[in-house]
């Protein structure tokens, strides 16, 4: 068996962030374009490319669509190769429909809550011809049920770096509480801007710390309590995670989450909302509010604030449950598994 990872790192994740980092801990190597394969696929013209059903697909382009074609090529030897898609999304279309492909077999991991994955591509048949489907969390298996056979859908969770995204008892959390708010897809940022104007007067003492793109920091202008950083190195990163009372990430829609699962392993408790697949990851390790909740968020980040045991009993418990359930060797083993039963 061979197993062929197909991805890009996404350019706004650190460097131990993302998904990606799972082909450091499975079976397989990342996959390269090379040989008669990448010959054949160069040679078709930009014009044709354009014109190919995908091409203007979203998430989607003529990079990943010459890519897709090689593939396509490959499989025309019966190798038994895995091509596992770490990005369905962004990067598989075609390759699913491809029907001359032996024992080969086309897996794809998919990320987007089941809302936004039935809007993002109207065409659902790369779901339909895929030999699995990978999911991050139990919120999108109904979804993709609609597509593939349940034996074909595997939940295996997103994973995280806990060696780099660790506590270090030598770095203490800030002297006034600051709450850690990361990134922008999926936020609900109008609960972020609300609550952090109430918590002014409610907690005076109480300050945000907003890690989000440029574009975005005007969301939060006229915010005293507030300060916004962009491109911020990734030990600035790490600090944040390891100095803050709790990440705080109200969620519109959500599977797994990155800023979560660093907090968590971080040794920090989070305070979310109860959407998605939040709360199987966080389970007893934060605080979950119902979506659009602002009184019910003010009220968790102010029972933290009153009680900053709380917070890191809360805190050690989501160490230990990235450590036990979402370490990358953890999930790699998990992947490694379900790659011999898609064979």
């Amino acid at each position: 068996m061979a197993v062929r990872l197909i991805y890009n790192h996404i350019a706004h994740h650190a460097r131990c962030s993302g998904y990606d980092q799972l082909a450091k801990y499975v079976n397989g190597e990342a996959y390269v374009q090379e040989g008669l394969p990448n010959k054949l696929a160069e040679s078709i013209s930009w014009k044709r490319i354009r014109n190919m059903p995908y091409y203007r697909s979203a998430w989607y382009g003529g990079p990943a669509l010459r890519r897709e074609i090689e593939i396509c090529v490959r499989m025309l030897v019966p190798q038994r190769t895995i091509y596992h898609f770490l990005y369905a999304e962004n990067d598989l279309r075609c390759t699913s429909l491809w029907r001359l492909r032996w024992n080969n077999k086309i897996v794809g991991s998919f990320h987007q809550p089941p809302e936004f994955l039935d809007a993002h591509v109207e065409d659902k048949r790369y779901i339909k011809g895929a030999s699995a489907a990978v999911v991050m969390s139990q919120s999108q298996v109904s979804f993709l049920e609609q597509f593939l056979p349940a034996k074909r859908i595997y939940h295996v969770p997103h994973g995280v770096d806990t060696k780099y995204w660790c506590p270090d008892p030598a770095v203490p959390r800030w002297e006034h509480p600051t709450f850690l708010v990361v990134g922008q897809w999926l936020r609900d940022i109008e609960m972020i801007v609300a609550t952090a104007r109430a918590m002014e007067t409610a907690e005076p003492s109480a300050r945000f710390h907003v890690v989000t793109f440029k574009e975005h920091a005007a969301q939060f202008e006229g915010l005293s309590n507030t300060k916004v950083m962009s491109g911020i190195p990734d030990a600035r990163l790490l600090e944040e995670n390891r100095r803050c009372l709790a990440l705080f990430l109200p969620l519109k829609l959500a599977t797994s989450n990155n800023a979560v699962l660093e907090a968590m392993a971080c040794g920090t408790t989070v305070v979310s909302t109860r959407s998605g697949g939040t709360p199987e990851y966080v389970d007893d390790t934060g605080i979950l509010v119902e979506p659009g909740d602002v009184d019910g968020a003010i009220a968790a980040l102010r029972s933290l604030i009153a009680d900053r045991d709380l917070a890191e009993r809360l805190g050690r418990k989501a160490r230990e449950r990235t450590q036990t359930h979402y370490s990358w060797e953890v999930v790699g083993e998990q992947m490694n598994v379900a790659y011999r039963d898609i064979l």
